[in-house]
C-alpha cells in the first residue's frame, strides 16, 4: 500500500495548495475535482511516519487534510502502453516491467542494438525516464559525462525520484555518486534500480535535506520543478564547485526565466527541450 497525503479545499485554493505541496519537493501531484465545487490535492511524500508528519506540519490549519491508503498497482503503468526511451543516440531506458514481454535470452544491448540500456522499475516513486524532463536530463548528462564535456568524478542527483539519473551516472562511470529525496519511496525505488542495472555499490542514497549536504560537486542534476529549485537555489550554487554543471529541470520552456534569475550568476550554458519542457546546463 501507498500512503497519500490528501487536501481537500474550495477550488479557488486548489493552486495554492498545489504550489504548497511542490515546495516539499514532491514528485507528482494529483488534483481532482469532486462534488460542491471542491477539490482534492493530492501526493505521496513515502511511507514513513516521520516524511508525513513534516508533510503535514507544513499544510494549513485550516485545510481539510487526511492520509489514505492507496494500492500502489494502480499508478503503475500497464506494460502495453509503455515502450523504450531513446534520449540519445546509442542510449536507451527501458521500462522493467517490459523486460518480461520480450522473450529470449539475447541480451538488452544486442536486443536493442544499443551501448546503454538503463532498466527503470517505477515501484511508487516518479519516473520511468520517459517524461520530457528526464529524458531531456539523461541526455544533457550523457552528452557532459559520456562524451567529455565536463569532468566529473563526483555527482549529486537532488530530487532522485526513481534515482534513473543516479544510476545513468554510474552506468558512464562517475566514481562517486549521492543521491538525495524527500521521499522515502525514492530511496527503496533508487535502491531497487541500480541493483537492477548492477550499480547498487555506486551510488549512496538517502533522505537528506539539500541544506545539510557538504562539499562540492562536479555535476549537480536537479529535475525537481520551479518552486523547488528557487527555493533550493543557495544550496545549488553552495554545493556546486567553481567551473562544474549544474543540470536543472522540471521547468517549462517559456516559463523558466525567474528560475535562471535565482540561480544567478550561474549562466546557461546548453538546454534541450521536449514537449514544452527544458533541461538546462549552468556553469
Amino acid at each position: 500500500m501507498e500512503r497519500t497525503v490528501v487536501v481537500t479545499v474550495d477550488a479557488p485554493l486548489a493552486d495554492l495548495v498545489t504550489d504548497r505541496l511542490w515546495q516539499l519537493g514532491v514528485r507528482a501531484v494529483s488534483e481532482v475535482g469532486i462534488a460542491d465545487g471542491r477539490v482534492e490535492v493530492s501526493t505521496s511524500v513515502g511511507n514513513d511516519d516521520d516524511a508525513i508528519a513534516r508533510a503535514l506540519s507544513a499544510l494549513d490549519p485550516a485545510w481539510s487534510v487526511e492520509v489514505r491508503d492507496l494500492d500502489a498497482s494502480i499508478v503503475q503503468v500497464a506494460p502495453e502502453f509503455l515502450a523504450p526511451t531513446w534520449y540519445a543516440p546509442g542510449k536507451v531506458c527501458v521500462p522493467a516491467s517490459l523486460l518480461g514481454v520480450w522473450q529470449g535470452s539475447e541480451p538488452l544491448h544486442t536486443l536493442l542494438d544499443a551501448d546503454v540500456v538503463t532498466v527503470i522499475d517505477q515501484g511508487s516513486a516518479f519516473g520511468l525516464g520517459d517524461h520530457p524532463t528526464t529524458r531531456t536530463s539523461m541526455a544533457l548528462l550523457a552528452r557532459l559525462v559520456d562524451d567529455g564535456e565536463q569532468t566529473c568524478e563526483r555527482l549529486l542527483d537532488v530530487g532522485c525520484g526513481t534515482g534513473v539519473l543516479a544510476v545513468l551516472a554510474a552506468q558512464l562511470g562517475v566514481p562517486t555518486i549521492r543521491a538525495i529525496d524527500i521521499a522515502d519511496a525514492a530511496v527503496s525505488s533508487t535502491l531497487r534500480n541500480a541493483e537492477l542495472n548492477d550499480v547498487i555499490d555506486r551510488i549512496d542514497v538517502d533522505t537528506t535535506p539539500v541544506a545539510d549536504v557538504e562539499g562540492h560537486w562536479d555535476v549537480i542534476m536537479a529535475n525537481i520543478l520551479a518552486p523547488a529549485l528557487i527555493d533550493m537555489a543557495g544550496d545549488l550554487r553552495r554545493l556546486l564547485r567553481p567551473g562544474g554543471s549544474l543540470v536543472i529541470s522540471g521547468i517549462l520552456a517559456d516559463r523558466h526565466d525567474h528560475v535562471l534569475e535565482a540561480l544567478a550568476p550561474l549562466a546557461p550554458v546548453d538546454s534541450l527541450t521536449h514537449d514544452g519542457w527544458i533541461s538546462v546546463e549552468l556553469r
